[in-house]
C-alpha cells in the first residue's frame, strides 16, 4: 500500500483571488479555465442569490485574525451567482482554509483563481475526505470525482497518481486508487474499518474506478461485484 503525500503553496507578496459560487451541478472540469465557470465569472449577465448577497455584506466582518484582504473592494459580487474574494498572496493558505469552511457551511463551490483549480464543487459530503498527491478536500463530491481522477491521470508524470477517500469516523475505512502507467491499469484498494483486512483489485478505466468509489461511498450492496479481490499486505 502507498501513503499520501501533501504539498504546500509558495507564498509571495502578490494578491491572491478566490471565487465562491452557487453550483450548477457538474462543472465539466477541475480546472477553472476549462469549465463553464470562467464564462459565469467574467462574461455572464449579473445574477445573485440571498446567500451570496448576505456573504458579500458581512463576510469581511467575520475575517479571521491573520488574514489580510486585498485593495479597497476585496469582496465583490460578480457575474452569474459568484462572489470574488481577493486576499494577500502571503495569506493564501489561511484564506483558502477560511473560505473552505464558509463554502461547506453554505453549500457553495470554491475556486482558486491563481491556481486555476476548483477546490470545492458545491455538493461536498463531509462524511469523508478526499486526497490526492496535490489536493485535499474536507468532503466527498460526486460532481468532482470524475474530474479529480482525470487530473490525477493528467499529472501522472509529475505526481504520484493516486486518489483516496477516507471516512472521517475511521481512518481505516477507506477506498483508494493508484494508476500504474506500465500496466496501463488502476489498482483499487479498500478497507472496511479497524480490524478488517484491506482488499485490492485492478480495473482498466477511470469509469471503472469512479463506479467502484461511488458504490463504496453510497454503501451499495453490489459494491465490488464482478471483480476479483485479494488481500493486501499493509
Amino acid at each position: 500500500m502507498w501513503a499520501p503525500v501533501t504539498t504546500a503553496l509558495c507564498l509571495d507578496s502578490m494578491s491572491y483571488d478566490f471565487v465562491l459560487f452557487e453550483t450548477d451541478g457538474d462543472p465539466g472540469n477541475a480546472r477553472i479555465s476549462k469549465s463553464p465557470l470562467t464564462e459565469r465569472i467574467d462574461y455572464a449577465a449579473p445574477a445573485t442569490t440571498p446567500v451570496l448577497e448576505s456573504l458579500a455584506a458581512g463576510l469581511a466582518e467575520e475575517l479571521p485574525d491573520g488574514i489580510t484582504l486585498d485593495d479597497d473592494s476585496p469582496i465583490q459580487l460578480t457575474g452569474d451567482r459568484c462572489l470574488y474574494v481577493a486576499t494577500s498572496y502571503n495569506d493564501a493558505d489561511a484564506t483558502a482554509a477560511w473560505l473552505t469552511t464558509v463554502a461547506i457551511d453554505y453549500g457553495l463551490g470554491l475556486a482558486d483563481m491563481n491556481s486555476d483549480a476548483i477546490l470545492l464543487f458545491g455538493d461536498e459530503d463531509t462524511d469523508a475526505v478526499v486526497q490526492t498527491d496535490s489536493f485535499f478536500s474536507p468532503g466527498f463530491s460526486a460532481y468532482g470525482l470524475p474530474h479529480l481522477l482525470l487530473e490525477v491521470l493528467r499529472l501522472k508524470d509529475s505526481a504520484v497518481p493516486y486518489l483516496r477517500v477516507t471516512r472521517v469516523t475511521d481512518d481505516a475505512h477507506f477506498i483508494q486508487t493508484l494508476y500504474r502507467p506500465e500496466e496501463k491499469n488502476w489498482l483499487v484498494e479498500y478497507r472496511a474499518g479497524t480490524g478488517s483486512t484491506a482488499q485490492g483489485t485492478t480495473v482498466k478505466t477511470p469509469k471503472d474506478v469512479i463506479g467502484l468509489i461511488r458504490d463504496w461511498f453510497d454503501g451499495a450492496e453490489s459494491f465490488g461485484d464482478g471483480h476479483e479481490w485479494v488481500d493486501v499486505e499493509e
